[in-house]
């Protein structure tokens, strides 16, 4: 049984996509070792992520976010127990806002920070396997 978090947060102002390519390189090392899979969007100053693995594995790592402080206003989405990855080959996937198709964008009905009165665990996730289910836009 695997344990799956999906998140949003809202990045400070000092992040910059730079910023976002040196946290995904170092969550590739530590993911890898620690066995946890998912996804990372960020789009108009939020992150949105998914992290998927052994139960420990994902609580270890999302203690460690929940102390990161390049982001505040952290609220789980969904935190399940699952049979099945939705990430299995992907260290950290990653998408920033300009690479997501705008069909995608408009069929979701994105808004900036996908809102909690707005958007339940469900449709942010769904929102979020279809970002990584298009190419990265040029």
């Amino acid at each position: 049984m695997y344990q799956r978090i999906l998140y949003t947060s809202r990045a400070t102002n000092q992040i910059s996509l730079r910023n976002v390519y040196d946290i995904i390189h170092t969550a590739h090392s530590h993911n890898n070792t620690l066995g946890i899979t998912g996804a990372l969007l960020f789009m108009d100053g939020y992150f949105i992520q998914m992290l998927e693995g052994l139960p420990i594995a994902v609580q270890t790592r999302f203690a460690r976010i929940q102390r990161d402080r390049r982001h505040y206003d952290i609220n789980v989405r969904i935190d399940e127990q699952t049979t099945s990855l939705a990430f299995p080959l992907e260290f950290m996937a990653l998408r920033a806002g300009a690479e997501i198709d705008p069909d995608v964008l408009r069929e979701h009905r994105y808004e900036p920070g996908l809102p909690a009165d707005r958007y339940d665990g469900e449709q942010i996730k769904s929102f979020m396997m279809s970002c990584f289910a298009e190419p990265v836009l040029a």
